[in-house]
């Protein structure tokens, strides 16, 4: 009997499939990427007959010594095989499993739990963005068997590992399971779930740093999967939370302006744009920007901000799910403390609300404005080592969840 995997998934992820050129805003195969070629394709390709078709395929590709792999040498930022009706000419002549890893698997993301395997889809991809983000019922997720022949290294599976004991692989689905049934809690308002998000966590890392055993971390999940409690502990909490605009403004622009280096391309330029005219970002005669007027710019601001919010929950909240289950959060950056790992998916998450909220002000609000604004943004910035490491840096020192959301929320 042939071996199955068991995989936890959005339903999503089954009901996907590409369709090509006849809605893809902007083809995977058409952008400036790297294309990997594993190792077992190159020589698939390699060992093709006639020896002329052979040379053909792999003349277009190049060894980078440093990453160990093969790349295809793109022709003005597009993959040399790729047809005039946007489709695979190696798939075409040769059949799917003459794809290589990277591209049978795109936008497919897969995390391994030990033994046990999650998978979802990037948002880079428009046709998985649009049944992801316009989705108008909280997203489901279910189990599925998935055979070797998919699973396997050879397959259409690409795996990033997570450091996790067996034992421990269980918990960490219940933990995340908990935090997606706060994010979907749909009573409270966006911040309010992020409120509420931020305390579970600062009580999961309390309890896992006082070496209590799983129990205990079961019995704190269930309380946070309770209606009674949600509904009971957390209004009170929420009242506390009184948003400062000017301390938000201050506190983001330190890592917007990080941010903003990496996202000055020709394609979301408009966005970025969008972005500084809104708030009157204009730097001075020192290049510097006065934070105190942007300050006050996004103050008067607040009331639309808060409309723009509600409009578009379902939108961000399909954004906040799909981020943390794809990243693994709270363990996405995993030499650092779970309380950590939620200041660093807050504040991304604070700087695409903001950016999609100026872009909506200037009237890029129309469904493809916004999967072009999600592609855009998502490409600059979801893969940008340097970026979070720069996040990183600008945290050290806060390690107050309470006052960071005070600051954020």
């Amino acid at each position: 009997m042939a071996k199955k995997y068991l995989y936890f998934q959005p339903e999503y992820v089954s009901k996907f499939k590409c369709d090509g050129g006849k809605y893809c805003l902007n083809n995977c195969c058409e952008r400036e990427w790297n294309i990997n070629i594993d190792d077992a394709t190159y020589k698939k390709y390699s060992r093709l007959k006639p020896k002329s078709k052979a040379k053909e395929i792999t003349s277009r590709m190049k060894f980078y010594s440093k990453r160990g792999n093969y790349v295809i040498k793109l022709k003005e930022n597009c993959c040399p095989f790729l047809t005039k009706k946007s489709l695979c000419r190696l798939q075409l002549e040769h059949g799917e499993e003459f794809l290589s890893m990277t591209c049978a698997t795109y936008p497919r993301r897969t995390n391994s739990f030990g033994t046990f395997f999650e998978r979802s889809l990037t948002l880079t991809c428009p046709v998985a963005a649009e049944m992801i983000l316009f989705a108008q019922e909280p997203m489901k997720f279910e189990f599925v068997e998935v055979p070797d022949e998919v699973h396997s290294k050879h397959g259409r599976i690409e795996m990033e590992k997570l450091p996790f004991k067996e034992h421990d692989a269980e918990i960490a689905r219940e933990i995340q399971i908990a935090m997606i049934s706060i994010l979907q809690e749909r009573r409270f308002t966006i911040n309010q779930r992020l409120i509420a998000l931020g305390l579970f966590l600062d009580n999961l890392e309390e309890t896992i740093s006082s070496g209590t055993d799983n129990e205990s971390i079961l019995n704190l999940i269930a309380a946070y999967q309770s209606e009674e409690f949600l509904l009971r502990e957390m209004p009170p909490l929420f009242q506390s939370f009184a948003f400062d605009a000017k301390n938000f403004t201050v506190f983001m622009m330190k890592f917007i302006s990080h941010t903003s280096e990496h996202l000055k391309d020709k394609k979301g330029y408009h966005f970025l744009c969008a972005f500084t005219e809104i708030l009157g970002i204009k730097p001075d005669e020192n290049n510097e920007i006065p934070l105190l007027d942007v300050a006050a710019n996004y103050e008067l601001l607040v009331d639309a901000h808060k409309n723009f919010s509600e409009n578009y929950s379902t939108f961000l909240e399909n954004y906040l799910v799909n981020e943390l289950f794809m990243d693994h959060y709270p363990w996405r950056f995993n030499e650092e403390s779970i309380t950590k790992n939620f200041a660093i998916f807050l504040i991304s998450y604070k700087i695409f609300e903001l950016m999609m909220f100026t872009a909506a002000q200037k009237g890029f609000s129309a469904k493809e404005d916004l999967l072009t604004f999600v592609d855009w943004f998502t490409l600059a910035t979801a893969h940008n080592k340097s970026l979070y490491k720069k996040f990183l840096e600008l945290l050290k020192g806060i390690d107050n969840t309470y006052l960071l959301m005070r600051t954020l929320l």
